[in-house]
């Protein structure tokens, strides 16, 4: 009944392509309760019986911490489950400060016994975290530190099932506690190696304050509307490199949403007040923005469309040109070059891609079609100034459908996701919010 992938053994790069486990989540469903009450009792016992001890009602207290600690773990497994390329894991540290620090629904000491229990009773499988070898620097190892890889074992996913609860269905039964959620403004600071980077402290200032009024405005116009088959869609913008000399809040700045995480396929599915949606996306978004701010004439047609060349490899090699802010590159990026491989079936070789299509070369090739790409400089006018751009047009663009028209529109970094019937009234307000941020016009695409 459920995927072959759930009981498969998982490769790093599967355990690389799992996603976080929040515990975040509550449920607000019956049957959600019921499936928690099914098992809260087993849990006990299976702890009892590895602990040598009886198992004991807890207090009402314990009880409630018990049976939260629960829901969200249960809401986390049961959604890593569509994750196919991650073979259904999530990750989550141990850590017992990160349960305080990111202001969880468990507790980790009844986290710490519940998973175990659950890996006891068949119900979760899991991968205890290691330092992988990432890479050999002058002969010594770069360690690159991974949490704990868990997933469902389909034996839970068939006890949720009977219960009503599936992938498809989550967030009918959970949701993630809006008392929790991060804050609505997040500096992250210039990625460092050996870790992953932590968001820095917030100022209290009047730039933040009007940032942060203006996240909280959009979420606002979410609260007035209904969404079906995606977690409740508040979102938190994001700037890079705030530790950088250069950083004025204009690095990055993308709204983030755990919406996102939606497939493209299954989008199709959201309901936004009951009624189908579509997308609108702002065509080579970035190209045409840095086309239009550098004032280099914004050559015809597909901008990705380059005599000789597959369109993946032209858009492969321009995301690497605009993530290094230059076109003259060495080599491929391992991430493209692994998703080339595998997107034009070429086999598992690699050095296929760097054979056929060496990114030193043709990139000066795509540069000659698009000119505007030799303008870039790194640190100056590269992805996170093209990026801030383009979410400054989102940003304003929803403001106006949500605020002047009442139509919740969510932000997908190059489009927003509205119902059907609005689809005129959303790319009039996207057109005119590029026109407006950027000086320019696009095309507006519906897909």
């Amino acid at each position: 009944m459920f995927d072959s992938y759930l009981t498969t053994e998982a490769a790093k790069h599967h355990l690389d392509a799992a996603r976080k486990a929040t515990l975040q989540h509550v449920a607000i469903s019956e049957e959600a309760a019921a499936l928690r009450d099914a098992l809260l009792p087993e849990l006990r016992e299976a702890r009892g019986r590895a602990e040598g001890a009886r198992s004991r009602k807890p207090q009402a207290k314990e009880l409630v911490a018990q049976e939260q600690t629960l829901d969200a773990i249960l809401a986390d497994l049961i959604l890593a489950s569509a994750n196919a390329e991650a073979l259904g894991y999530c990750y989550r540290s141990s850590n017992r400060e990160a349960f305080t620090s990111e202001r969880t629904k468990a507790t980790s000491r009844i986290y710490d016994w519940q998973l175990k229990a659950m890996v006891d009773l068949g119900l979760a499988d899991i991968r205890k975290g290691r330092a992988w070898i990432e890479a050999w620097d002058d002969g010594v190892a770069v360690l690159n530190p991974k949490a704990s890889r868990i997933r469902a074992t389909p034996r839970l996913l068939e006890l949720a099932l009977s219960h009503g609860i599936t992938t498809q269905s989550l967030y009918s039964h959970y949701v993630k506690d809006r008392g929790v959620l991060n804050s609505p403004v997040v500096l992250m600071p210039e990625k460092q190696s050996g870790g992953k980077p932590k968001p820095l402290p917030l100022p209290k200032n009047s730039k933040v304050s009007e940032l942060v009024d203006e996240v909280e405005r959009i979420n606002s116009i979410y609260a007035r509307h209904t969404f079906s088959d995606i977690p409740f869609p508040e979102v938190r913008r994001v700037f890079n490199l705030a530790d950088t000399e250069t950083f004025n809040f204009n690095k990055g700045g993308r709204l983030y949403g755990d919406f996102q995480s939606v497939k493209r396929e299954q989008r199709k599915q959201i309901l936004i007040d009951g009624l189908p949606v579509v997308e609108l996306d702002i065509k080579a978004s970035q190209l045409t923005i840095l086309h239009h701010i550098t004032k280099t004439r914004l050559p015809e047609g597909d901008l990705y469309q380059v005599e000789g060349l597959p369109r993946p490899v032209v858009k492969a090699a321009v995301t690497a040109m605009i993530g290094q802010g230059k076109t003259e590159l060495v080599r491929w990026p391992k991430g493209a070059r692994e998703s080339l491989i595998s997107e034009l079936g070429l086999g598992d070789l690699p050095k296929a891609i760097s054979t056929r299509y060496p990114i030193n070369t043709i990139t000066k090739q795509i540069a000659g079609k698009v000119p505007a790409l030799r303008r870039l400089v790194p640190g100056t006018l590269d992805w996170a100034d093209l990026q801030y751009t383009e979410s400054q047009v989102l940003i304003q663009a929803i403001l106006a459908l949500g605020e002047s028209h009442n139509i919740p529109a969510l932000p997908l970094h190059d489009g927003i996701l509205i119902p059907a019937k609005d689809v005129e009234a959303g790319r009039n307000c996207l057109a005119e919010a590029f026109s407006q941020v950027v000086g320019g016009s696009a095309i507006i695409e519906t897909k």
